[in-house]
């Protein structure tokens, strides 16, 4: 279809037989020709016309998953002189207003006034082999309705426990022994999904906290846990460390310390890079507790 010839011309359809009955955009449709995606068979005696969504702004959001989508009738044997017909007329030149009727099932007026309301009128199709509007689907809205920081999200904390955590979810650490958290699979989400995990209370004394990863061999290289120097205060001397990931790193430990790992703030952001095997790649920032002068063991493995 020629975009030049079609992007101010409008095409219509309606499928209620009477005037009176029309009262959605599922039962009467104009939309602009340059929406057209793509006209194909259906069947043996329909063709599917589908058009970029009314309620879905390509220009704004590209994930697009679905289409508005107009199916016509027709004679059997008659779908190739159809979608010819249809095509030539969209892209045929000059229209005297730009509004080109496809196919109208309309068979009866409704008005107001008495002597036009329920006047027979005749049907209109763009080719003597469409008998008829089988239906309109307009796609409902796919985009999000509401917005999140990625990595914060936009609901309260969930509590880490013992199980695969969930994507785009933000969990908050406040289980002070022994935990064996997952990862799910990287394959079974997209790129850009995220976990994040915030400890809002301390790992106790000589417990440890893992992250495994499930059918994925390795976080994503480049992966890191960085460990906060202690404060200058109270003999802190925990010296900074930064752990980076190797081929076949799947876990991260974190085990709690008196006087060292396992701090309130502690922070594991974890992003899915590719939405493959070993897409997970994770952020860790490990703070400290006590008086911060014992030697952190954070680590992958």
């Amino acid at each position: 279809m020629d975009k030049r010839y079609s992007s101010g011309k409008m095409l219509f359809f309606r499928t209620q037989a009477d005037e009176a009955n029309v009262d959605g955009i599922d039962d009467q449709l104009c939309i602009r020709a340059d929406r057209l995606v793509s006209i194909s068979p259906a069947s043996a005696t329909t063709i599917d016309m589908l058009f970029e969504s009314v309620k879905n702004n390509v220009l704004m959001n590209n994930e697009q998953l679905t289409y508005d989508k107009v199916t016509l009738t027709v004679t059997q044997g008659d779908i190739q002189e159809v979608m010819d017909a249809l095509v030539a007329k969209i892209n045929s030149y000059p229209h005297s207003n730009g509004f080109i009727v496809i196919a109208d099932d309309c068979a009866t007026t409704d008005s107001a006034t008495s002597s036009l309301n329920d006047v027979s009128i005749a049907t209109k199709y763009a080719h003597p082999s469409i008998s008829g509007i089988a239906s309109i689907t307009v796609a409902a809205k796919l985009y999000r309705t509401s917005s999140s920081i990625p990595g914060i999200g936009n609901a309260a904390p969930t509590a880490v426990s013992a199980t695969e955590l969930s994507v785009n979810t933000v969990y908050k650490g406040s289980v002070a022994t022994n935990l064996a958290m997952t990862i799910p699979a990287a394959v079974d989400s997209k790129a850009g999904d995220w976990i994040t995990v915030i400890y809002n209370g301390v790992i106790n004394n000589g417990q440890a906290h893992t992250y495994t990863t499930t059918t994925d061999t390795a976080y994503a290289l480049g992966s890191l846990i960085r460990v906060k120097a202690g404060a200058d205060d109270n003999d802190s001397t925990r010296p900074a460390v930064v752990d980076i990931s190797v081929a076949a790193d799947n876990v991260i430990t974190l085990t709690g310390l008196t006087d060292g790992d396992g701090g309130i703030g502690t922070m594991l952001k974890f992003v899915n890079m590719t939405g493959t095997t070993n897409g997970w790649a994770v952020d860790c920032v490990v703070e400290g507790q006590g008086k911060q002068n014992a030697a952190s063991t954070a680590a992958f493995s």
